[in-house]
């Protein structure tokens, strides 16, 4: 709502919303059908994940639900609705929305993934677009508008078909693109191949236009059109009824059935593997709500009168918020990307995530659906109260994370510095708020100046900071340590210096446009909505440029390197002989060794845009972390001091040949950085792979997920200042979109402590420790010498390590993820109880638990860390090696 337009006299928010007929939506109903439809879910789950029922017994439900039961509700509806009250430019507005997200989301897939695969492209932008309607959303419809407004019901049997027909033929094409290039489906791709390329792309076509007539949901909505001119929307009684049999079995047998379908989807999507599915959900769940609110608001505005259009945008914006359809796991599984399960995780995880997660957001929604605005003092006073005790959870949290970076050492790391400057000016914009008073006074005093300047700064630092952090994550990355360390100095004034001249310059200019606000992030009115808008769509592109630029660089140059750095490198061994060897080692001050062979060979990446590469490949394209020298460092690298500073340059500077004193230089930045951060303990260090891995000294799949979160936070902002500059209308849908946007700014803080404010080395391992001491008497797990065994432990360890382990290795052992970090060769206790247990070594899982604590105790099994014995939990054990052990 502008603030020029704000009334005076305050209002009592009321609970109803009236609609131009004088009926009202019933909100009675609303919290029974969301918590019915959600207990029916969690049923069906409870009967999958017990083995109640079985996933062939599944499918048998899965079958009778969208063979049966929904063809026949949505025939007899097709056949009954009056189609001269539908408001066909509500359906082309939600159609330009989902296009508008089904384009964008295909085009940053088709942009970030590399190698380039269209079936990702398809998939992602089907599952942002092709809402679960019929199953969850209509008995959500139903409880709200059964009896304001009917015609709102009719709505999803239009909607469905709409997405069905237009969009998904389209993601269903770049699937079949995608399979064709790959060769996976045999039978289309060689009928296609045969027919020629001309014959072969009508083939595919004409292949997806098959599948989509046959589809139930598009067969059965055409076949229901053509009843209803037919029979002229009088159904006879007797298939009246059958159907009516049918369509009421619809609603329970498709809740239980999408609980049966959720058993399962999210194993094995931990860590970075959470970023995508996180991406999906973001678009899914707020992304589209949003655009399609925008989207309808704006068409409906010289369409109908004021109050319809207020409704259907608000309905548009409850309709985008119903999660994805499980159909689109059907789609992944069928088309398997590639045999690529990955995808197909990616696509579960997020559509069990995104299930469990739109009930509140969807019980919210419904509710701003009844709350009439009549004056912005309605909601005004309760937003300042929420985002106040937001910011005071917020300064705790970054506190904690402050502290816990010097108690660390990571502050003086890169890219943690940034980190840290990004958590102080969130506390700048939590003390800001804390402070504000929530004054309608238009005159500027020195509290004022305080309590504004804290305020914007820090929320115009934070915008900045995530972009100055994208950037340093793709320096990093893909240009070199050594030049984040050369202009993070103007990376630090970017971060701290824009916000603060935009403040001071808004202070100055606009102090003559003040209103009587409450809210502080438009008490400048228009003009502060125009900087706030500037801000974060710059912030916003840089962010989403550098963050698709790392994963594009990340992914696409590995491979590509793998073949080419076996050839640079001999060719440097070639060239670097004589003086330039000499000159390396007499510069970083080493000796003559066969390691000093390969070490000269390199010198900063990026060190000068004048750098020539090798081959004339440019020093820009070079990526730091090829495999080869991964794999020439571990070889080399010793266990003093000096050789893992030596190690640590090595890494950052790859395959460069500059200048004599640019080498210099960066050599010196180089150590003066390592001298600060080498011997600060690391706490990912206690893994079973202890080489030190700089893309996890970095630690930027962090970084990564924290980036992507703050970005749905801006993209909150974005919406909000749009609809302040070109909409005047405030509804309880931007309400709503007002308080996501305050708790999500002043919220980022949690985001923060989330992901970085759980160091197990400093909080929860010396508490475990104490524990272990108290109830053991010891510390760690201590264990016998192999001296001390007696016959029984030694014979059966024995039998196992010389029949047993390679196939256990081969069957149970591989890298596994733990809070963004990778374990190398390793295994749960699960898997190996469960494996003993397949191979009849024992009998039950006691006896298995028995059998590991033994192998355990014969020092042919160990946890990771050593601080767990054997147990049937997913804890990380390795085995030991035999020179290890000794």
């Amino acid at each position: 709502m502008d603030t020029n337009h704000s009334t005076s006299s305050p209002h009592s928010v009321h609970n109803d919303t009236h609609t131009d007929s004088g009926t009202t939506v019933n909100f009675d109903n609303l919290y029974p059908a969301i918590v019915q439809c959600f207990a029916v879910i969690l049923f069906g789950y409870i009967a999958g994940r017990a083995n109640i029922i079985s996933t062939s017994q599944g499918k048998g439900i899965g079958t009778f639900v969208s063979k049966f039961c929904l063809p026949a509700l949505l025939f007899k509806n097709m056949c009954i609705l009056d189609f001269s009250i539908v408001n066909w430019m509500f359906l082309t507005s939600v159609l330009i929305s989902k296009s508008v997200v089904f384009i964008i989301v295909t085009i940053v897939t088709l942009v970030a993934k590399r190698p380039v695969n269209y079936g990702y492209a398809g998939l992602f932008a089907i599952f942002c677009t092709q809402s679960n309607d019929f199953a969850l959303g209509y008995p959500i419809l139903q409880a709200l508008y059964d009896k304001s407004h009917p015609q709102y019901l009719n709505y999803i049997y239009l909607i469905a078909p709409v997405s069905v027909v237009i969009l998904n033929p389209i993601g269903f094409l770049l699937l079949e693109i995608q399979k064709k290039r790959e060769g996976v489906d045999v039978e289309v791709s060689k009928s296609i191949n045969d027919s020629g390329p001309k014959s072969g792309t009508c083939a595919l076509i004409l292949h997806v236009i098959k599948g989509v007539i046959t589809n139930p949901i598009v067969f059965m909505t055409i076949i229901g059109i053509a009843g209803n001119f037919i029979l002229r929307r009088n159904l006879p009684l007797v298939i009246s009824e059958i159907l009516d049999v049918l369509g009421d079995a619809f609603s329970g047998a498709a809740l239980f059935y999408l609980g049966l379908s959720l058993v399962g989807k999210i194993s094995g999507q931990m860590g970075p593997q959470l970023i995508v599915p996180v991406l999906l959900i973001a678009a899914k769940a707020l992304i589209l709500p949003l655009v399609t609110w925008e989207v309808v608001g704006a068409l409906e505005k010289s369409y109908s009168n004021k109050n319809t259009t207020e409704s259907l945008s608000m309905f548009g914006f409850l309709y985008g918020t119903f999660p994805t359809a499980p159909s689109v796991f059907l789609y992944a599984s069928h088309y398997s990307i590639g045999q690529d399960i990955v995808a197909t995780g990616m696509v579960a995880t997020g559509m069990v995530a995104g299930t469990f997660l739109s009930a509140p957001i969807m019980f919210v929604s419904a509710k701003m659906l009844t709350v009439v605005v009549n004056s912005e003092l309605d909601y005004k006073t309760l937003m300042l109260e929420t985002s106040f005790d937001t910011s005071i959870i917020s300064l705790v949290c970054n506190i904690w994370v402050i502290v816990l970076l010097f108690l660390s050492g990571r502050y003086k790391k890169m890219p943690h510095q940034f980190l840290l400057c990004f958590c102080v000016a969130h506390v700048f914009s939590c003390l800001g708020l804390i402070l504000y008073e929530g004054t309608h006074s238009k005159t500027i005093s020195w509290i004022h100046l305080v309590q504004f300047t804290l305020i914007l700064v820090g929320v115009l630092s934070t915008r900045c900071w995530t972009a100055v952090i994208s950037l340093c994550l793709y320096f990093l990355h893909c240009r070199s340590l050594c030049f984040v360390l050369r202009i993070r100095w103007w990376l630090i004034l970017a971060g701290f210096g824009i916000p603060m001249f935009c403040t001071g310059l808004l202070i100055m200019l606009a102090g003559h446009h003040m209103h009587a606000e409450i809210d502080p992030s438009f008490h400048y009115g228009e003009d502060q909505t125009i900087l706030s808008l500037a801000i974060l769509t710059v912030c916003s592109i840089i962010n989403i440029v550098c963050l698709i630029l790392k994963q594009r660089n990340s992914s696409a140059y590995s491979k590509l390197r793998e073949h080419q750095n076996g050839d640079i490198l001999n060719s440097k061994r070639k060239k670097n002989n004589g003086i330039k060897d000499d000159s390396r080692c007499r510069l970083l001050g080493r000796k003559d060794s066969k390691e000093e062979d390969y070490r000269s060979m390199n010198s900063c990446n990026n060190c000068d845009n004048s750098c020539e590469g090798v081959g004339r490949t440019s020093i820009e394209d070079i990526v730091p972390f090829p495999k080869e020298t991964e794999s020439l460092i571990s070889d080399s690298s010793s266990n003093s001091s000096d050789g893992l500073t030596d190690t640590y340059e090595v890494e950052q500077c790859v395959y460069g040949t500059c200048g004599i004193e640019q080498r210099r230089r960066c050599a010196g930045l180089l150590r003066k950085y390592n001298t600060s951060v080498v011997a600060i303990p690391d706490e990912d260090s206690v893994g079973s792979n202890r080489s030190r891995n700089v893309k996890d000294d970095f630690q930027s799949n962090r970084f990564m997920l924290m980036l992507v979160l703050c970005q749905v936070s801006m993209f909150m902002g974005l919406f909000l200042c749009t609809w302040r500059l070109f909409n005047r209308v405030t509804t309880g849908t931007y309400v709503e979109v007002e308080f996501l946007d305050g708790v999500m700014n002043y919220g980022q803080g949690f985001i923060i402590f989330a992901i970085f404010g759980f160091d197990t080395r400093l909080i929860f391992l010396p508490c475990i420790k104490r524990w272990r001491k108290l109830v053991y008497g010891v510390e760690i797990v201590t264990l016998p010498d192999s001296s001390e065994l007696d016959e029984e432990t030694m014979h059966l360890c024995e039998q196992f390590k010389k029949y047993h382990k390679n196939n256990c290795s081969k069957a149970i052992v591989k890298d596994l993820k733990y809070r963004l970090k990778e374990y190398k060769q390793v295994f749960t206790g699960t898997d190996m109880c469960d494996w003993l247990l397949e191979v009849g070594l024992a009998h039950d899982r006691g006896e298995a638990i028995e059998y590991g604590r033994t192998l355990v105790t014969g020092h042919i099994v160990s946890h990771v860390t050593k601080e767990h014995h054997f147990h049937d939990l997913p804890y990380f054990y390795n085995f030991i090696d035999e020179e290890e052990d000794a």
